[in-house]
Formats: C-alpha cells, structure tokens, sequence
C-alpha cells in the first residue's frame, strides 16, 4: 500500500470511528470497541468479578434470587466511567441500590441503558439530564444500599431502563468487543447452586402463595432453616420448603445467616449448653460465667436457644441474665408458665419496685403464675387470687 493509500485508509478509519460504524471488506482489522464506542466500567486490573448475571441465592436478607447484573469488587474510591455515550436518566439514592446513576444510550442505532449502582456519591460528578462521553468518569465505587462491601453492580438494559430487558453485562460488552474478564485482575468461578439454605429472621408465617391473603401453612421460630431454589420466587416472595413441605416467604424475613434475637450472659461460673433443651440431653459445651450469647429464639419453657463461639445449643433460662451479673432471665409468660420462689418469704408487690406496697408475702416454694414478660429484673405474676409483681431474681423454674 503506498503512502497516498495509507493515509486515506487513516483518515477512513478516523471518520468510521468517530461515526460508531465498522470497517468492513478493506483487509484492516479494526477494534469493535472502538466501531460501538464503548469501554470497561472501571480501569483495567482494579477489580475483580464476583457475583455474575443469572439466578442465585439471597446474599442477604431480602435480596433478589435472580442477578440481573455483573458485580465488580473493587476498592471504595475507584473511578467508575460510562460505558459509551449518552444521557444521564437517574442519579441519587434509591432502596437496596443505594447510590446510583443510570445513563441511557443509542450507539450504532441500538438503544440501551447502562446503570450503576452502590456508588459513594452519586452525584458527585453528574446530573440527571446531563450527557456524557465514552470513558467518562460519572462516580466513585461504594458499598451504599444493600452491599456486603465496596463494589459496583452494572446492569445493562437493552431496549432502555426499566421497560427494556436486561442481559448479561459480560456477553454484551464482549460482543462488542469489551471482554471485562481479561480486564480483570481475578474471577471468580461462575456456578450456579444447586440449593439455598436460609433462616428465618423473626418468627414469620409460611405461606400457600407469593402473599399475604394466602393460607398460613406454619409459623417457624427465628433461625430455623429453610431451603430454596437459586431464582425461586415472584416479586418480594421466595418459594421455600420446610421438612418437604413447600411454601412461600416474605424475603425480608429470609436470610443466609443467623440473626440475633438478643443478648444474653451466663451467670454461674460455667453452664452445660445442651443439644437439646432438657437437662439429660448431650452437653455440647461448658460454657464459662459472664459468657456472651446470641439468642436464636424464644425462651421455650425453661429453657433457650442460643448460639456461642459459632455453635448452637440450648441452655437454662434460669442461669443467664440479660446483663452481665445481673438477674436471671425468667421465661416469656403464658398462661399455664410457672415458677417458684427461691427465698424465705418473699413480698408480692402491688408495682415493679421495692418501694411498691405490699399485696402480701410469699413464702419458699409458693408456686406463681406469669401474667406479662419480664421488664427490669420484675415479673408480674398470680398467686392464690392475689395478683402483684416480684423480683425474678427470687425465682427459680425448678420445681420443689
């Protein structure tokens, strides 16, 4: 090719770039980025790809089963760039995205929409209405809205967001000649589970369908476990089982961890934490006086599940205080939970206090009666038709 050719050939190639078309039939190779006009996310070796397009499991409570975007981990502060020319459509705060900024696009006659999420600042750099270039750093990586740490979500919309479809940003971008992987300093392995397993926040109702006018089917305690399916679900409802049987439940009551219903310390210098909540069940730990503890759920009976060092048991409800040193933790109440007292007489007071009048005095092993929950180290109980409050710490579940 001589001189003239070649820099005809240049100047071609300059004017088809900057038009967004493709050199076709002239014997060059030319760049698909560089014919579509777009460019990574982030700066090449900053990141990592974690969480990849497809169904999955709830990473935290009340997250989606199905990731309609790519996650890149990065750290907080790294620039965060359009992927092509366009408009910013949204920027600012929105639940479980947190920060985000969407920008919508039209490149080689293709309309799409490219959305970030989980910024620092979404608004540090643009404006909703502002247009943007190729490359053009729009925000900073964070861990806003629903994030276990710093990383940015993208999405990629084709037909616009919300009412477009969104693909996978992976193969989008490669097929227009952007391969993030090998962008990247890491991947991680790109598998789908076969199961979920969660627990139970709080004590929630199974039911028959995605919703609240559906049948109760059962009510399961806090953190017991349930399980799912990667991309089950319809809406804010995941379709779970529970000992075979199927069910739906609200995702905000869904998660892939324990949650702490509380805190409560040892009172003895050490306690057998059993395997199950009976005192000739297996001791699975000693555990040691002050020891702090996870509470996993409610007191049933005399007894409570709780979680130490990593490991499930139940222990006494007798021997734990809800502050180090303090008073014993006496069973939530119903009408047939029972203790006795534990001292030579004891005043049943007509309030929560010692300066409270007395209804009249009880003596070692009366049996009470509970009426209300335990606040502040009293308990409101019934005894002999007489109805006032006593010091738990003057009562024992054992009976004589």
């Amino acid at each position: 090719m001589g001189p003239t050719r070649r820099k005809a050939v240049t100047l071609l190639l300059a004017a088809m770039t900057a038009l967004g078309l493709a050199l076709t039939g002239v014997g060059i190779a030319v760049p698909a980025h560089a014919a579509t006009q777009l460019a990574a996310p982030l700066p090449d070796r900053t990141y990592v790809l974690s969480s990849y397009y497809g169904p999955r499991c709830m990473p935290v409570a009340g997250s989606s089963t199905f990731h309609l975007g790519q996650d890149f981990g990065a750290s907080r502060g790294t620039a965060i760039r359009a992927i092509a020319p366009g408009t910013v459509s949204r920027a600012g705060t929105v639940r479980g995205f947190g920060e985000w900024i969407v920008v919508d696009h039209v490149v080689n006659g293709e309309r799409f929409s490219s959305l970030y999420a989980h910024l620092v600042n979404a608004t540090k750099f643009v404006k909703k209405g502002q247009k943007v270039t190729r490359g053009q750093r729009i925000g900073d990586v964070g861990s806003s809205g629903t994030s276990t740490s710093p990383h940015l979500h993208m999405e990629i919309w084709k037909g616009g967001y919300p009412t477009g479809t969104a693909v996978d940003p992976l193969k989008f971008m490669k097929n227009r000649g952007v391969d993030l992987r090998s962008l990247s300093t890491r991947n991680y392995a790109r598998t789908t589970p076969s199961s979920c397993k969660y627990f139970t926040t709080a004590k929630v109702n199974m039911r028959s369908g995605p919703g609240e006018s559906y049948k109760v089917l059962r009510t399961p305690q806090p953190n017991v476990v349930i399980k799912g399916a990667p991309g089950a679900g319809s809406g804010d409802w995941r379709q779970v089982t529970r000992n075979g049987k199927s069910g739906w439940i609200h995702k905000n009551y869904l998660s892939p961890g324990y949650t702490s219903q509380g805190t409560r310390y040892v009172l003895p210098a050490s306690l057998n934490m059993r395997a199950k909540p009976s005192a000739s069940s297996k001791v699975k730990m000693s555990l040691p006086r002050n020891a702090k503890l996870t509470m996993l759920r409610e007191i049933k009976g005399t007894w409570q599940r709780v979680r130490y060092n990593g490991k499930n048991g139940w222990v006494s409800a007798r021997f734990i205080s809800d502050t180090v040193g303090g008073a014993q933790v006496v069973p939530k109440a119903s009408g047939n939970t029972y203790s006795w007292v534990d001292k030579k007489s004891l005043k049943l007071r007509k309030g929560p206090s010692t300066s409270s009048g007395a209804v009249m005095t009880l003596r070692r092993d009366n049996r009470v009666r509970h009426l209300a929950k335990m606040k502040n180290g009293w308990l409101k109980v019934k005894h002999g038709g007489k109805t006032g409050y006593v010091a738990t710490k003057h009562l024992t579940s054992r009976k004589p």
